[in-house]
């Protein structure tokens, strides 16, 4: 039987242990190696779906926002503001739901457990809504302001019992400047029924008082003359898009009948138009000897013993 000493017995057994030991920490490290690389693989292909999603949410969101908002009289700046408000709306949620999904998917694939999250998320959720209903409620009525073109900047609104030309739109409120300045908020979420006065084209309404001594049918010539041909009139006919319509008689006052004239315009420009249909009326009416209407009375009066009229005075 052939002796080793000691020394290197124990080398030997040292060397096996080692040995040993590093087989199995390489094979553990294989095993975690495999369980990591999975998972991170997995990661990463969220992010970049999560990543790729992002993109095509945001190209599609602002060319439908401009198709859907696309109007052959709407200015380019406005079209440009409205479809950027919108797509940024629409990319804001769209954006909040694919990195919340994405996140809880990534916490999921690292063991974490998602459960607790996702109720705090509902309770948080809800006490959110609760303390945000008026603002939630602005923010609703605006973006459906903006995506049906209700109305834009420069148009004149009438909401309520206030009016006024439209020089702010945003998805919480609707500023609007009235005829004596004075600056109007409007909460987008307090709108229920909005008169646009200037949606793609106007009317000139003007309603003449004649006085019942006039000779009505020279008076519809008169009138029938004075619209005829507004479109090439070199004053107001860049402004009408129509022709004049006199629609007749349309009630009879105490002191005057009066005759109502239609005229179609571009927008914002029936008050132009109609003040210059009044003051031609009126030089019109002057020169054929038309007067102005005015109220009168007639006094009747009557003897002591009530039989007969003693005298009767009419102003």
């Amino acid at each position: 039987m052939r002796f080793r000493p000691p020394v290197a017995s124990a080398i030997d057994q040292s060397v096996t242990t080692v040995t040993s030991r590093t087989d199995r920490l390489l094979d553990e490290a294989l095993v975690l190696g495999q369980q990591a690389v999975g998972p991170a693989l997995q990661i990463l292909l969220i992010i970049g779906v999560s990543l790729l999603l992002l993109r095509l949410l945001r190209s599609a969101v602002r060319t439908t926002a401009s198709r859907v908002l696309e109007r052959a009289d709407t200015p380019p700046r406005e079209l440009a503001t409205k479809a950027n408000t919108l797509a940024h709306v629409i990319e804001s949620g769209g954006r909040l739901v694919i990195m919340t999904v994405a996140g809880m998917m990534v916490l999921s694939k690292l063991g974490v457990n998602i459960a607790p999250l996702l109720a705090s998320a509902g309770i948080a959720g809800i006490a959110i809504g609760l303390g945000a209903q008026s603002l939630i409620k602005d923010v609703i009525g605006g973006f459906f302001i903006l995506l049906e073109n209700q109305y834009g900047v420069g148009d004149v609104i009438q909401v309520g019992a206030v009016s006024g030309v439209v020089e702010q739109l945003s998805l919480r409120r609707t500023g609007l400047r009235a005829l004596d300045g004075s600056f109007i908020v409007v909460p987008n979420g307090d709108i229920r029924t909005v008169t646009n006065m200037t949606k793609d084209w106007s009317r000139a309404v003007i309603d003449v008082a004649v006085p019942y001594d006039a000779d009505l049918d020279r008076v519809l010539a008169l009138l029938h003359e004075m619209v005829d041909g507004l479109g090439q009139d070199p004053v107001i006919g860049d402004a009408v898009i129509g022709p004049g319509e006199i629609t007749g008689v349309e009630a009879l006052e105490s002191s005057h009948i009066s005759v109502r004239v239609l005229v179609k315009t571009r927008p914002m420009e029936q008050w132009r138009v109609q003040r210059e249909l009044r003051r031609r009326i009126r030089a019109a009416f002057h020169e054929a000897g038309i007067g102005a209407p005015y109220p009168r009375s007639v006094t009747l009066i009557r003897s002591a013993d009530g039989e007969g009229l003693d005298r009767v005075s009419s102003r």
